[in-house]
């Protein structure tokens, strides 16, 4: 694995001012999923951009849109949401439940693909090559994988800025406390924003137990349909929860998570699970 050279600490307006001035954005969001991180981020860096954006999976807990929305009114700030629809539902039912090494196949149907709508809608009567800005709340010090994580990225014309880059988890925490941003109830009971469900990186047997019991009722009405719709088309991973390569579903490695996935490295690390390894592609359809 290539180590990049360590970057000096810098405050956010640093990598906020080098990237609007690198790529004079028409606009700029704030990626917002309701979460303790993203809530230090849309607070500190609040005069810097245009608009909150919250990505609805379609497989947040209940509680998440409404702190969402609340957290919105209380920092005064504009807020888009974007919803991914059936999206999911359409996915588990052409390659099964996604398992670590088809994280990228969820992270794309359900987030990526409303990046490309913000997009769209944002630089209509633009020129093309109109850039927009992300920033988001990603750190390296949330896991291994992302310590080598660049503080400006970009994806065409998506550019991305991570001021908090170099925040430490207790420097998020002191923040939090110091300026008394507001903790949804899920975020105090998962220990993350509980936005998006995929079950990509969940522990089939604790993590399944626990979401369960925690909102039994958005579990009858959400995931176990969607299983008994997969079992009876006979796809082989129909059941909500991590797979391995051998379709056992079980605690282990995978992929780097997306971007806007701020809760998988949390995930892994509860579970010890190692996240050096490259992506492996998980063949999908049904079929034993």
């Amino acid at each position: 694995m290539t180590t990049l050279p360590l970057i000096p600490a810098e405050p956010p307006e640093y990598w906020l001012s080098e990237a609007k001035e690198r790529w004079s954005p028409i606009y700029t969001y704030c990626l917002f999923s309701g979460g303790n991180d993203s809530g230090v981020l849309a607070h500190r860096c609040r005069g810097q951009y245009d608009r909150l954006l919250f990505i609805d999976t379609g497989l947040a807990v209940p509680g998440v849109v409404a702190h969402v929305r609340r957290y919105a009114q209380w920092i005064e700030k504009p807020l888009l949401i974007l919803s991914s629809g059936d999206a999911y539902r359409e996915m588990v039912l052409t390659y099964g439940f996604p398992g670590k090494g088809q994280h990228g196949l969820s992270y794309s149907r359900l987030k990526e693909r409303r990046i490309e709508e913000a997009l769209r809608i944002t630089k209509e009567g633009f020129s093309r090559k109109a850039t927009v800005l992300f920033i988001s709340g990603v750190r390296r010090d949330e896991s291994r994988r992302r310590a080598n994580r660049a503080p400006l990225t970009e994806r065409f014309s998506a550019k991305f800025c991570n001021p908090l880059i170099s925040w430490s988890n207790a420097e998020m925490r002191i923040y939090r406390e110091e300026h008394g941003i507001p903790e949804s109830d899920v975020a105090a009971l998962l220990h993350r924003s509980g936005e998006c469900n995929c079950g990509a990186f969940a522990d089939a047997e604790s993590e399944r137990a626990m979401m369960e019991g925690l909102w039994p009722e958005w579990w009858r009405e959400t995931i176990e349909p969607l299983e008994r719709d997969a079992e009876a088309a006979g796809l082989r991973w129909c059941r909500w929860g991590g797979y391995d390569l051998d379709g056992v579903q079980a605690a282990g490695s995978g992929p780097e998570p997306g971007l806007l996935c701020s809760d998988c490295p949390r995930q892994l690390a509860m579970a010890g699970a190692p996240i050096e390894e490259e992506p492996i592609e998980r063949p999908g359809g049904s079929g034993a």
